[in-house]
């Protein structure tokens, strides 16, 4: 099958290469320990900008949206969105820098965010409550950070765990119902569920469902780890090509039986097979991440 050029990539993520040649020591330095676990004991791959940038050309992926990660400490969000912002400052062309923030760090965590936004961040995230410690209901810089996200119309990733599933390391369950509510106090604000938002879209067939999350979007990040193909023909069918965005989880190996190397095509060729209208095909592969993104 003919690879298509100009692919967005939702769900991506990077580390500097001495983060990538010593992932556990450098997670017990920074304390960072959740981290440490998932990529020490999953099918983490690692890649530099080289490496990166010869596999999204490889799938026709054009450019790659660098989700921060749900770091447990505030100074670990700020390195992060600071080199974030370096690497999209030297490659325009094929990186969209998203900044992440501790929540639970306060005043200095909101003051920090803002900074990243202003100067380039797109959007915010990956997020995740349930590792990071603070609660989305009642957290106030959380609350506050998603109020200058809807004025901003800043769009914000959550990773989304499936209430039912395979049991792995460092597995913690996503109170959707916490999500849905986010969603309803905050109608105007861009919220992306990622990984299919842990069966979120089966719930579309409520029409009150339906309704409140108008402005919820989903990506497919790691889909091959968590679904079958059907999954594809199954949740466009439930909420529109319009509401989902492609996402591989780079640099993880989501075919860990097949694939020795992170890679962009696989999941690629996968979409590509089960997208067969070619007009639904353009808005989850680019046409959705490009109007969220103002590109």
């Amino acid at each position: 099958m003919t690879l298509m050029a100009g692919y967005i990539d939702w769900h991506t993520h990077r580390y500097p290469t001495e983060v990538a040649q010593a992932p556990a020591q450098w997670a017990a330095e920074q304390g960072e320990h959740y981290w440490g676990l998932l990529v020490t004991r999953g099918p983490q791959g690692w890649a530099d900008h080289e490496t990166m940038v010869a596999a999204m050309d490889a799938g026709g992926v054009e450019k790659s949206v660098l989700q921060g990660w749900y770091w447990i400490h505030q100074r670990t969000c700020h390195w992060q969105n600071e080199l974030f912002l370096e690497w999209a400052r030297q490659d325009p062309e094929h990186f969209v820098p998203f900044a992440t923030v501790q929540p639970a760090a306060g005043e200095l965590a909101y003051e920090q965010l803002v900074w990243a936004l202003d100067q380039g961040c797109k959007g915010i995230g990956e997020m995740m409550p349930t590792v990071q410690g603070f609660n989305v209901r009642t957290d106030a810089t959380w609350l506050k950070i998603c109020a200058l996200a809807q004025e901003r119309h800043v769009p914000i990733t959550l990773h989304v765990t499936e209430p039912v599933g395979h049991d792995y390391p460092g597995r913690i369950e996503t109170p959707l119902a916490d999500y849905f509510w986010l969603a309803e106090q905050f109608p105007e604000l861009p919220l992306v569920f990622a990984h299919w938002g842990g069966g979120l879209p089966f719930y579309f067939l409520n029409r009150h469902v339906r309704k409140v999350l108008h402005n919820v979007y989903f990506d497919t990040a790691a889909s091959p780890l968590l679904y079958d193909r059907r999954v594809w023909q199954t949740v466009l069918g439930l909420v529109g090509p319009e509401r989902i965005l492609f996402g591989t989880d780079y640099p993880l190996r989501v075919y860990p039986r097949t694939e020795k190397e992170p890679s962009f095509a696989h999941l690629v060729q996968e979409a590509e097979a089960e997208i067969t209208d070619l007009e639904a095909r353009s808005l989850v592969m680019q046409g959705n991440a490009r109007r969220l993104l103002g590109l």
